[in-house]
């Protein structure tokens, strides 16, 4: 078993305490957030630990069940395999424990709203870096769990434990979860850094409790803060996951205004080749836009705007300076899709082809992926799920592209109808 340090003890005091149904650790990346779950739920499926009740259904959810199956379900398969009497099931769609004598089971689920109503007469879920979790099936996923704990003799106990970021962000449920405190049926436990004292050794150590039992984490902790002081970008990623302080610049800024600048004063390269392109369908009042990217960092990108409201009240709605899209629209640039309220992805991809060509190949989100292959002929189509994690990555990269190159200056914009 484990070896607790005394701010997990006392998390697991407050965790499981009578009348706690709901309990959340949020502290820094490092620090043994992933091993504490694994040990909740080996002592869930041990016969005769106050966890433990005889052949009930405990559950581990996960972002994606790669996360789950390295971060804790390894753990928790390796301690028990050594104590015997275990069966175990790890494939790339289903991973379960099972305790053969009295078929007490742990299964593995991932952060799917599709999967959200399968959480009936468990006594007791653990949710792995909620923050990494998909926003929409993470919120669906949140919810299905609040409701199972309602419904009645459900003695359902939620345990989440995780950083904050990336999706430690005002309005998101995570984010509240932690940031609400102690109140009625929850305990909340969070160690997190003073932004103002962010690169100070001492503040850094608070921070990282395990960073006293090992050296080669001390070091590393060390050389990333080292770096952040050189790099704004390093500096909000560390803030974000060693000190547990999501900032502005990892949430709510894309660019600093010298990236932007750095991007408007390089030398924009000429087209060469087929692009990348990656396209947003917009839905109701929203345009749909293409972004280009070429391999020089050349990058462009194209918008088609519904033809209905008319113009002039689009500019009200969007609250952009009178005159702005209007004159757009005098000038040739801007034409809208007359008489539709919604623009059809047809419509797209002709002005794709008309500005660049055939691309190489077009990125897209998964749930618009149907209706781009009814138009879309002799391209290869890449869909993609954006979860948070992956969208601070694209963040990260995007950021680092305009810093050092090769990204263009992104103010030239072509509109197409």
């Amino acid at each position: 078993m484990l070896a607790l340090r005394p701010f997990q003890r006392r998390f697991l005091r407050g965790a499981l305490a009578p009348g706690i149904d709901t309990a959340a650790l949020s502290l820094p990346r490092g620090n043994g957030k992933s091993a504490l779950a694994a040990h909740i739920l080996v002592r869930a499926l041990t016969p005769g630990d106050p966890l433990n009740v005889p052949g009930a259904e405990y559950l581990l959810c996960a972002a994606s069940f790669e996360q789950a199956r390295i971060g804790v379900f390894r753990p928790c398969r390796a301690e028990l395999e050594g104590a015997g009497g275990y069966r175990f099931a790890d494939s790339a769609n289903r991973m379960a424990i099972t305790h053969k004598a009295t078929g007490t089971r742990l299964r593995v689920m991932s952060s799917s709203g599709k999967r959200a109503m399968g959480i009936v007469g468990c006594p007791l879920l653990v949710a792995d870096e909620p923050g990494a979790w998909d926003v929409n099936n993470g919120q669906l996923m949140f919810d299905a769990i609040q409701t199972a704990q309602g419904k009645p003799g459900s003695a359902l106990r939620a345990v989440y434990i995780g950083t904050l970021a990336p999706a430690g962000v005002p309005g998101h449920w995570w984010h509240s979860l932690v940031t609400g405190g102690n109140y009625g049926s929850l305990y909340v436990q969070r160690l997190q850094g003073n932004r103002k004292r962010w690169d100070q050794y001492p503040e850094i150590r608070r921070c990282n409790p395990l960073v006293n039992i090992s050296a080669r984490f001390r070091r590393k902790l060390l050389e990333e803060r080292d770096a952040a002081r050189r790099d704004t970008r390093l500096k909000a990623r560390f803030m974000s996951y060693r000190l547990n302080v999501p900032t502005g610049d990892e949430s709510t800024m894309l660019l600093t205004v010298d990236d932007w600048e750095r991007t408007v004063a390089r030398e924009v390269p000429e087209t060469k080749g087929r692009p990348i392109v990656g396209i947003d369908l917009g839905g109701g009042r929203a345009w749909s836009a293409a972004v280009a990217m070429w391999r020089s960092g050349r990058t462009e990108a194209i918008a088609i705007a519904p033809g209905i409201p008319e113009i002039a009240e689009q500019e009200k709605r969007d609250r952009v300076p009178r005159g702005t899209y209007s004159k757009l629209v005098q000038d040739g640039t801007l034409r809208c899709a007359s008489g539709l309220r919604v623009q059809p992805p047809a419509m797209l991809w002709e002005a794709i082809q008309r500005r660049w060509g055939r691309p190489q190949s077009i990125l897209c989100d998964r749930f618009r992926l149907p209706e781009l292959r009814d138009c879309v002929r002799g391209v290869p189509l890449l869909a993609r799920i954006s979860r948070w994690s992956e969208s601070s990555a694209d963040i990260r990269s995007l950021r680092k592209a305009a810093k050092d190159g090769p990204l263009d200056s992104l103010s030239r914009l072509h509109v197409y109808s």
